[in-house]
This record gives C-alpha cells, structure tokens and sequence, in this order.
C-alpha cells in the first residue's frame, strides 16, 4: 500500500492520489481507524494523509475525517447523529456508516468472489463489535477494552513529544490497525457466509500486539509519570487553584491524579494543562473516580461545547482556541489562557 502522512502539501499533488485529511497532535482511535477504513478502500490509490488543523490545507483534501466540519466531523457544534440504538458516532462511525457496505462488497470480491451473503448483516455486525466501541471511547462514554484498545500506546510519551514523532506513531499506528481491521472484516465476512449456509462454525482471528520493548518503556514511565504528579501537586510553581501544569497530555496522570484526590481533604486537582504538540497549551478535565474515568469534576461551561471560531469571544479570553463538544478538553495560544479558561470553569461550577 503506498500510504504516506504528510504535514503539509509540499510535494506536488497527483491526479491519482488521494488526500485525506485529519487532525495532527494527539492522535485516538476514531481518527486511526477512519483512516484505516479509507485505506482499505482506496487501496488501489496512493495515499496521503494530511495531518494538520490549517483550514486551508484541509480544503484542498478529498475527504478530511475528525476535523474539518464536514460529514466525517464530529466535533461540530451541536453534532448530535446517533444509530438507532442511540450510540452516538465519532469519526470512524460516520466513515463506516458511508462507505461500511461499498468496503464489505470490496473484500466479498477480492477474498470470497463466490459466495452469496446478507451485506446489511455484515455492516451490522461489524458495525457493534467494531466500531461503535471506538465510537463510544471518543465520545467519552465508558467502554470496555476493545479490539483497537492498543492504538494509544502508540502515542509518544512526554519526552518524545514533538510533532514529527506525533506523525511517525501515527503511521505505525495506522499500518497495524489497517491489518488487523482488514482480518477481523474478513472473519466477520467468513462468519455470516457460513451462518448463510446454515453450517455451524465458531471463527475468530485473534490478533496479538506484543512489543516488549515499549511495554517495558510504558511499565517505567507510568511509574515517572506518578512521580511529576506528586512532585508537581507538592510545588506552588505548577499548582494552584486546583489546575496542575505537567509536561505533556501523554504523561500517565489520570490515575495518580484520581487517587491523589481521593487521598486528600483540600486541595484537589480539577485540571491538568499542559503544552499542546502542535503549539499552544491545552487543559482537560480530571475524572471524579477510577470508576467514573470518563467523568469530569468539574465541566467547562455549557456554551462553549464544540465551539471553536467563537470560542474566544464566548469565553471572553482573546486567544482561547476550542472546547471540546463534550466539555473536558480546552485550547487556547499561551499557558495563561488556559489557566483563566479553567478559572472560569471553576467559578461558574
């Protein structure tokens, strides 16, 4: 597959090439798998996918997913599509559901091009094992661990936080989850065939991501990671009024910020901030529990959900850049921006 991730568009686009476009900086499983799911498509095409939030770069591409405010964007202000079970859809639902069927006749051609089978079962089935939970993980509802549950180990820890590795993790990440989304598509395809033909069969592919060296690396730095927390919570340059300064989104701080706070009468953590990979600070919400790890102590305001050209003049901070539509994740240019933007949560709640 000839699959490149591209920062910007500097080399010279082809008539034959298809650009797809996605956020750059942190990266999650929607997004990944969106991708994956356009890659297995247009397989036949070389691909580009552009990682950046400059809008005008994002207008040139043919698809953009998780950004863009176009059909496979989420993030949108009162974005509110869900299936008919209610399940909302993030970007990898939104690429499913229209290219889903189109993908499956694909491989029904390439692997099974004498079979006879129920498409709509496919879709569906794949659909709820699939990709409703990566749908629901970006959607900050709570999800058991998933079958691209490993798509954020990929992610480069805090010292290794730099756009450029941003974008090599990404292509690793994406080069994985391409084979392992093609083989459990194949499984489910192979599973509905033979149920079409009234033969019993219990199919499954497992598919194991085992690299040691990371595992040993990610065993280490969550034991670091609790480290800064405590560190950081005990020293008045990088907390105050319940907002914690750590050095990068990827820091291993969720839990040792939950059970620091349980531990506590006075001085909770509320917030982390942090420098964003792509420039600016960003702060998101610390969850009230272990068991509650998609919840938020504290919200940011109601009337900034998803709203991001307005954001600023709403929030009444110059520079503030975007709310998360879910409300537990902010970005503004400076560090000061960002602390104000949670003051203001704070004094509101």
């Amino acid at each position: 597959m000839n699959l490149k991730i591209l920062s910007s568009l500097i080399e010279q686009l082809r008539s034959n090439l298809l650009i797809i476009g996605t956020h750059n900086g942190i990266f999650h499983s929607d997004d990944i798998v969106a991708c994956a799911l356009l890659s297995l498509l247009y397989s036949d095409k070389p691909i580009r996918i552009l990682r950046t939030r400059d809008a005008e770069m994002l207008a040139q591409c043919d698809l953009c997913v998780d950004i863009g405010g176009g059909k496979f964007d989420h993030h949108q202000t009162g974005f509110n599509q869900t299936r008919e079970n209610s399940k909302i859809y993030a970007s990898a639902g939104l690429v499913w559901k229209h290219y889903g069927e189109q993908l499956i006749t694909l491989m029904l051609e390439k692997y099974f091009p004498k079979a006879t089978c129920d498409i709509s079962s496919i879709f569906k089935a794949f659909d709820e094992t699939y990709i409703i939970p990566v749908d629901c993980e970006d959607n900050g509802i709570p999800v058991k661990t998933h079958c691209f549950s490993f798509i954020s180990s990929f992610l480069p820890l805090w010292f290794h936080n730099r756009e450029n590795n941003y974008n090599a993790q990404f292509y690793s990440a994406l080069k994985t989850t391409i084979v392992i989304l093609e083989q459990k598509l194949k499984a489910t395809i192979a599973k509905e065939i033979l149920i079409s033909q009234n033969e019993f069969s219990i199919l499954e592919i497992k598919s194991k991501l085992v690299i040691a060296s990371q595992t040993t690396k990610t065993t280490i730095a969550k034991k670091i990671s609790k480290q800064i927390v405590e560190a950081n919570w005990k020293n008045s340059k990088y907390f105050q009024n319940g907002i914690l300064e750590i050095p990068s989104q990827t820091l291993f701080w969720t839990e040792p910020a939950i059970l620091l706070n349980e531990s506590i009468e006075n001085n909770k953590i509320n917030f982390v901030i942090f420098p964003y990979p792509d420039g600016g600070w960003a702060a998101q919400c610390v969850p009230p529990s272990l068991a509650n790890k998609f919840g938020k102590r504290i919200p940011f305001p109601i009337e900034w959900a998803g709203q991001e050209g307005k954001l600023a003049e709403i929030s009444g901070i110059d520079d503030a850049i975007r709310c998360h539509n879910l409300r537990f994740f902010v970005r503004a240019k400076t560090k000061e921006s960002v602390i104000q933007l949670c003051k203001i949560a704070i004094k509101q709640n």
